[in-house]
């Protein structure tokens, strides 16, 4: 059997028999891949906007790099895709008049957290793969490979990631080693020319998607002059510990954000502001204090007063719902601009995605949907009525769906906790519809004088 299988039809369950974690295989040209130049650019732009909108120019982002031949730029600003572009070959043309002939390689990692056009198509597509091989715990990488660069900036490498490769533009080819070819103890390799004989390649085009296990070593080549873009998924399988979904649930205790609150901020953790460290901490003869300092005391209650069982227990539920509905890509895309919902608006969930509902306790419940939650707090049977309707994908008026609720303030005296009043779910309505978990569609209100909102 040749160490490259290629094939025309891409169907998961052939996959996951065949190829999963096995060996490599080149779908061509089957029309299945979920991304478009235009989502890529998109979010691209997206990835950067923060960036460029920033007074100063150099900076350590460790999601973009930008090399001119394999030298990398520590002024970003003049390199990095801008809306103002409008589209891929636009910021090519930019960059081209720039760099002149030299080689230059634009690679942005966690694309996906930076446009929903294209987190929502990944999410759809991979949602598949997760119902044959179960979601991955920390999530899937989606990282830009964009330019003309002769080969991948690392060099020859492994991954602890099993890797799909979507092709849009240009020609690509990916180098494989079935194991190490060098001796050394390094752990990548610049110069490979001695090891091209014991390697296989696979040439993508446009349309072609390239899948290997994260046991191969690879490297990515220029297969012609032009520009080539690409987008690599990557599904953690190897080397993982345990301590990584410790840190990950740890970060979330600290600094995560939620729906629940307005503005989108963080945590009690992180808004605790400890006591500068004793200063002349040690004492005649080189001994230390028998007390800590206070601001290590600080830290430490502070740790303490988020990590109650009943308070990690629920912070848990909702780190796992966010993770269920981001469908294995988060950071998920930050939600749009809160807007008004009137009685006569009409919304509708994606039925495939459904918002999750889950009660608490006999009070307090949680909803979870595209990667983001809230909280609430009573309604009762009304609430888990309202996204079992929503659940269904049908379209209804905001007017009937708060129509059992009584009136009444959004909040309650958990500042992180929505009220199941009327003007409370009108809220998680709204906030739903600006994380795009509801869409509204049109207008049916008969009069603006019957609207009572």
């Amino acid at each position: 059997m040749s160490a490259l299988e290629t094939t025309r039809r891409f169907d998961w369950d052939t996959f996951v028999a065949r190829y999963w974690n096995q060996r490599p295989v080149l779908f061509k040209g089957t029309g299945a891949s979920p991304f478009t130049l235009t989502d890529v650019f998109d979010a691209s732009a997206g990835a950067t906007r923060r960036y460029l909108e920033r007074s100063y120019a150099v900076d350590s982002r460790p999601d973009v790099t930008f090399t001119v031949d394999r030298s990398r730029q520590l002024v970003l600003k003049p390199w990095l895709p801008r809306a103002s572009d409008g589209t891929l070959e636009a910021y090519d043309a930019r960059i081209a008049a720039e760099v002149g002939a030299k080689r230059y390689a634009l690679i942005i990692s966690s694309l996906h957290s930076s446009g929903y056009g294209l987190w929502s198509r990944e999410r759809a597509f991979f949602a598949e793969l997760w119902k044959r091989v179960g979601l991955p715990i920390t999530g899937g990488i989606t990282t830009l490979f964009h330019g003309t660069y002769e080969h991948s900036p690392v060099g020859v490498h492994l991954d602890r990631f099993t890797t799909f490769l979507f092709a849009l533009r240009g020609r690509k080819r990916m180098r494989f080693w079935r194991k190490r070819p060098w001796k050394e103890d390094v752990s990548t390799v610049l110069d490979y020319q001695p090891y091209l004989k014991d390697s296989f390649v696979a040439e993508v085009e446009p349309g072609d998607i390239l899948y290997w296990p994260s046991t191969y070593y690879h490297v990515g080549e220029s297969a012609g002059a032009g520009v080539a873009t690409s987008v690599n998924v990557g599904i953690p399988l190897t080397e993982h510990r345990t301590v990584y979904a410790v840190d990950d649930l740890l970060r979330g205790m600290i600094d995560e954000t939620s729906l629940a609150d307005h503005e989108w901020t963080q945590t009690r953790l992180a808004r605790v502001d400890a006591s500068p460290l004793m200063r002349d901490a040690l004492r005649a003869g080189g001994r230390l204090p028998t007390v800590l300092p206070r601001a290590l005391t600080e830290s430490v209650e502070a740790f303490r007063s988020v990590s109650r069982p009943r308070d990690a227990r629920r912070h848990i539920q909702e780190t796992w719902l966010k993770r269920l509905t981001s469908g294995g890509f988060q950071p998920v895309p930050d939600p749009a601009p809160t807007k008004r919902l009137r009685d006569g608006d009409r919304v509708h969930a994606d039925a495939r995605f459904p918002i999750v509902f889950e009660q608490e306790d006999t009070t307090r419940w949680i909803c979870a949907a595209n990667g983001q939650a809230l909280r609430g707090k009573g309604g009762g049977q009304a609430v888990a009525k309202l996204f079992k309707e929503l659940a269904s994908g049908r379209e209804s008026s905001i007017r009937d769906l708060l129509r059992p609720f009584r009136s009444g303030g959004r909040t309650t005296p958990d500042v992180d906790v929505i009220a199941a009043t009327r003007e409370g779910m009108r809220s998680v309505l709204e906030k739903l519809h600006a994380c795009r978990a509801l869409t509204r569609g049109q207008d049916a209100r008969p009069h603006p004088a019957l609207d009572a909102s």
